[in-house]
């Protein structure tokens, strides 16, 4: 005699659920659509997809601004475009112009104090990279000093060495032209300096110039790079800028950095800090379009834009800006200046907009 289907179904360690289910029909989803709005002179007209790819194209042509799909999104977001993630991802898939991923080694993250500023200029981190010159065959120095909250670079330095006093003149600049007009030493504000073990940090001169300066200096302990994890973070973005050639001389180096330096603080959009850029993202901290979230747990801020990324284009008025009553903001909006980054070709420029200086009150 056969076994039962209940022994049956015991035996193979299949529940009656499974073998009585009857799988449904799978619908088609809907078509993608082939075109997207647009903003443009203050009307919101259709676009077709080609143009968007010819937008994403030329962004992708500039090796600083070869974004993911991610912060392609924004970019686009910020010409003016009303467009999801989703289908950004679709176009860039079709056209090969995605990234290429690659697997996240195991980290060990540091035990020690963790660098949560609430505001810019609280805790400053600086370091020192290392480019090689071809024609005296020996490294040239470069110290970058960046402020953690906002990613600006503060300061930038270059040389055949690094000692202490260009270290002095770098920070103689910071202070001059950051520290004293935000008026940190009156606000009673902690200012905090991360570095590392490095001679030109622990000379007594740097050590005395930041004691009479009021400035706290920090050192990391030796082998934890995560505890100066910003600098650390902004020399793997300068590596992928560098690596890719060779330099014959100082000079040639030099011009490369201005430009990349320029272009990280104006230009390249930065996922941390609300996918703007440094100078955008401190512009709209002072004006109190920033919302900072801190999670409790995991100790990590996330900062969220309070007006539609849309507004920040060339595109818009921005002296128009709707009072935004939902989050508590009452305020009128205006940059004062472009933010549309390197001009584009003359078939994808759109009309400029006359601007006024002046902040109109709600």
């Amino acid at each position: 005699m056969g076994l039962t289907r209940g022994k049956t179904l015991s035996v193979l360690g299949i529940s009656k659920h499974q073998y009585y289910y009857v799988p449904k029909a799978i619908k088609p989803g809907r078509k993608p659509t082939q075109t997207t709005l647009m903003l443009q002179n203050d009307k919101t007209v259709e676009v077709s997809n080609e143009q968007i790819v010819k937008e994403m194209e030329y962004i992708h042509s500039d090796p600083d601004t070869r974004y993911g799909y991610r912060k392609m999104y924004f970019a686009l977001m910020m010409l003016g475009y009303f467009i999801n993630h989703k289908k950004v991802y679709r176009l860039m898939s079709e056209t090969q112009m995605l990234r290429e991923r690659y697997k996240r080694k195991a980290k060990n993250y540091a035990q020690y104090r963790i660098v949560i500023p609430e505001g810019p200029l609280e805790v400053i981190e600086m370091d020192i990279k290392y480019v090689w010159i071809v024609e005296t065959r020996s490294h040239a120095y470069i110290l970058t000093i960046i402020d953690t909250f906002t990613r600006f670079v503060l300061n930038w330095q270059m040389g055949y060495w690094m000692k202490a006093a260009q270290v002095k003149q770098a920070w103689e600049h910071v202070i001059v032209n950051h520290l004293q007009p935000a008026d940190m030493l009156n606000k009673s504000i902690h200012i905090e300096i991360r570095n590392d073990n490095g001679p030109q940090f622990g000379a007594n001169i740097i050590q005395q110039f930041f004691m009479q300066n009021h400035i706290n200096q920090v050192f990391t302990h030796p082998f934890t790079p995560q505890e100066n994890g910003h600098i650390e973070s902004f020399h793997k973005t300068l590596s992928e800028c560098l690596d890719n050639c060779s330099y014959w001389n100082l000079e040639q180096l030099n011009t490369k950095l201005t430009v990349f330096y320029e272009k990280y603080n104006n230009v390249r959009l930065h996922s941390s800090i609300a996918s703007l850029t440094p100078a955008l993202f401190w512009e709209a901290w002072n004006k109190s379009l920033i919302v900072r979230n801190l999670n409790e747990k995991t100790k990590k801020v996330k900062f969220m834009l309070k007006i539609p990324y849309q507004q920040l284009s060339g595109n818009e008025n921005l002296r128009e800006v709707p009072c935004l009553n939902k989050s508590g903001l009452n305020v009128r909006w205006d940059l004062n200046k472009e933010v549309n980054g390197p001009n584009r070709p003359n078939s994808l420029q759109q009309p400029s907009v006359q601007r006024s200086p002046s902040v109109v009150p709600c």
